[in-house]
C-alpha cells in the first residue's frame, strides 16, 4: 500500500495509479546509452508494481489520419495538410532514437505541431510507430507539449485495438511536458521479442504488442518535426517557430539507429534530409548526428508602426523559465 505521504501527494496531483500489466522482461537499457540519462525531474508517481493511468482514449479528441507520414510530396487530404522537416534512414534496423528539445510552438485548434522519432515497415511503409511530444489543443484542451506514443496499422491510427502497455512509474503517454520546455528529451524505439518498446528519458516507457505483425527488422527510421493545418498557407509554428538557420532553432541531437544484429544505437553524421514545404519550414545540419529544424509557416505582415519599424512579431512563444 502507498504510504500516507505518497498517497496524499498522488491525490493532490490528481494522479491515478493502476497495477502494472506490462511484460516483466524489458530490453537491456544499454541499447540507448548514447542518448544519456534522465533530464526530467519527475519522481516516481506510483508505488512499485503500479504505473500512472493514462487518460482514456475516449477523453482525448482524435487527431486526423496522417497523409502518408514524413515523406516528400503533397501532404494534403480533405481534412487538412501536413508539412515535415527532418531526416530519414533506409536500411534494415531494429530501432532508432534521438534527443529532441521540448518546445511550446504557437498552435491554434484544430492545428497541431510535434516532433518525433518513428519506425516504419510493411507494404508502402504503412506500419508506423511514433514517440515524441506534440502540441495539439484539439486533443488535449491546452497549448502545452504532451508526451505521446502512436501506433499505425495499414496507414490508419490504431488506438483502442492497439493498447500501449505501460511500464514506467513516473512517465505516462499524454502527460504534460510544459514545465520542462527547453529540455532535451531522449526518445526511441526498439523492436524486441515481438514487441515495440518505447524509450523515454532514460527508461522504458512501455511497449506495443505486435504479435503476428512483429517484424524482425524495419525498413525506415525517421526523425522529424511535423505540423498539421487546415488553412493554407499555414500559420502554425514548427519547432519553436524559428527558422532552422537561426542558432536558437529547435534541435534534434544524437540521432541514432540500432542496426540489424546490433545491440546499441549508433550515431551517424548525417542522414537523408526531407523538407516538404521549403520556404515555410526548413532544416539545417547542426552537428554530426544532429540538425536544427522549424519555422513560423507564413505570417501576414504587421501594420507599420514606429515601435515595430515594420518588423514582424515573434512567430512562436517561449515557455516560462523552468524551476532549477
Amino acid at each position: 500500500m502507498p504510504s500516507v505521504l505518497v498517497l496524499a501527494a498522488l491525490l493532490a496531483a490528481g494522479i491515478r495509479c493502476e497495477p502494472r500489466g506490462g511484460p516483466d522482461r524489458p530490453p537491456p537499457p544499454m541499447v540507448f546509452t548514447v542518448l544519456g540519462g534522465q533530464v526530467l525531474d519527475a519522481p516516481p508517481r506510483c508505488e512499485p508494481g503500479s504505473v500512472p493511468r493514462a487518460p482514456p482514449e475516449s477523453e482525448l479528441s482524435p487527431l486526423p489520419a496522417r497523409a502518408g507520414g514524413a515523406q516528400a510530396g503533397d501532404g494534403c487530404q480533405a481534412q487538412g495538410c501536413w508539412a515535415w522537416a527532418g531526416w530519414n534512414e533506409r536500411r534494415p534496423l531494429r530501432g532508432a532514437g534521438a534527443r529532441l528539445e521540448i518546445e511550446v510552438p504557437a498552435v491554434e485548434s484544430p492545428d497541431h505541431s510535434l516532433a518525433e522519432v518513428a519506425l516504419r515497415w510493411g507494404e508502402d511503409d504503412r506500419e508506423i510507430l511514433e514517440v515524441g511530444w506534440e502540441v495539439a489543443p484539439r486533443r488535449y484542451g491546452d497549448g502545452q507539449p504532451h508526451l505521446f506514443v502512436g501506433r499505425w496499422v495499414n496507414g490508419s491510427p490504431c488506438e483502442q485495438a492497439c493498447p500501449f502497455v505501460a511500464s514506467s512509474r513516473r512517465l505516462v503517454p499524454g502527460m504534460s511536458l510544459g514545465r520542462w520546455a527547453g529540455k532535451s528529451l531522449a526518445v526511441g524505439w526498439l523492436i524486441w521479442e515481438g514487441r515495440a518498446w518505447a524509450w523515454v528519458d532514460g527508461e522504458w516507457l512501455g511497449a506495443f504488442e505486435l504479435g503476428e505483425r512483429s517484424p524482425n527488422v524495419v525498413r525506415v527510421a525517421q526523425w522529424f518535426g511535423e505540423v498539421f493545418f487546415v488553412r493554407d498557407p499555414p500559420t502554425v509554428a514548427m519547432g519553436n517557430g524559428r527558422a532552422a538557420e537561426h542558432s536558437e532553432a529547435a534541435r534534434f541531437s544524437s540521432v541514432c539507429d540500432v542496426p540489424d544484429g546490433g545491440e546499441a544505437c549508433v550515431v551517424r553524421p548525417i542522414r537523408l534530409p526531407s523538407v516538404t514545404s521549403p520556404g515555410r519550414y526548413d532544416l539545417r545540419v547542426d552537428e554530426p548526428g544532429g540538425f536544427r529544424y522549424g519555422g513560423p509557416g507564413v505570417r501576414p505582415p504587421p501594420p507599420p508602426s514606429s515601435a515595430s519599424e515594420g518588423r514582424p512579431p515573434a512567430t512562436g512563444r517561449s515557455a516560462p523559465s523552468l524551476p532549477r
